[in-house]
């Protein structure tokens, strides 16, 4: 009976995480909850919303990308305002369908790369309900290398799309994770979202991505420090990494990935050794999500 209890609170926690959510997202878009959570995107929906972000979008024509067409689908293809970038928009009538083509941001399989390489070195996938969105960026090598203007504003546009898609299209957020020491401090930043829908046939699904990034920070002298050994471990697996060494300002960027937390209410360790030293403490969400660590 005790086991029961708990499975049925855990549910209703899960139900009212989501509820809010979608209940946040249907106050800035306009749209019922109902809406958010069943019915697909319209290719107006989303490109209005890019504008609203200043991602204006202009079509443009199709010829010189006859190639494009993924699973019996033609992209739809703007080019971003003030740019040379392209976004590719594959307007799939459902969920189930476009989950055929990828499920989450991270999969690709041979027949997207020889499309979307072409066009694109630094082409990025993202997924929102029964959209498959392709950002292609047209910036030049020597751009890249100099890290210059272009180079800067297509750093600033790849963040905007990918916040945009995350929250506004899916209804995510980001979860902070932070701990602390007594040498060190470490911070865990998740992007996240989880969504009911129905798919073409009714019938009820559930889609979730996550996606974290962690730093540490030193709070002594870093030049005392030759390397370390960590190690992070959270609800969903572990990250850890040897020999790491931390730049001039005390911060070392550790591993990433989707596999330590997923939620606000998982939990995290991290463990370090140091100069023949070794320090533990576990991490708490920050349930403000004020990143404080300038890494």
């Amino acid at each position: 009976m005790m086991s029961r209890a708990k499975t049925v609170q855990s549910l209703a926690v899960i139900t009212l995480i989501f509820l809010m959510i979608a209940g946040s997202i249907g106050l800035s878009s306009g749209m019922t909850k109902e809406e958010l959570e069943y019915r697909p995107l319209t290719l107006s929906e989303v490109t209005k919303l890019f504008a609203q972000k200043g991602l204006k979008l202009e079509a443009v024509a199709r010829e010189g990308f006859e190639d494009t067409v993924l699973l019996g689908i033609e992209p739809e293809i703007f080019r971003i305002r003030g740019s040379e970038d392209l976004v590719w928009i594959y307007p799939f009538s459902s969920h189930r369908e476009r989950e055929q083509l990828a499920g989450h941001y991270w999969r690709f399989n041979d027949e997207m790369m020889a499309v979307f390489l072409p066009h694109s070195q630094l082409f990025q996938t993202l997924a929102a309900k029964n959209m498959f969105i392709v950002y292609c960026p047209l910036l030049d090598i020597e751009s890249l290398k100099t890290m210059g203007p272009d180079y800067a504003s297509y750093v600033q546009r790849s963040k905007a799309i990918r916040e945009l898609v995350l929250r506004d299209l899916n209804g995510g957020k980001t979860l902070v994770f932070r701990g602390e020491g007594q040498y060190w401090m470490v911070e865990v930043v998740l992007d996240c979202f989880g969504q009911f829908y129905k798919d073409d046939q009714g019938v009820l699904g559930y889609e979730s991505w996550s996606e974290g990034s962690s730093a540490a920070k030193y709070k002594g002298n870093p030049s005392q420090v030759e390397s370390f050994n960590y190690s992070l471990e959270g609800n969903y697996g572990s990250i850890s990494g040897t020999w790491h060494t931390l730049g001039p300002d005390g911060f070392a960027r550790l591993g990433g990935g989707s596999g330590l937390v997923r939620k606000a209410e998982d939990s995290c360790s991290f463990s370090i050794q140091w100069n023949g030293r070794r320090e533990t403490f576990n991490l708490e969400v920050d349930p403000f999500g004020m990143i404080r660590l300038p890494y």
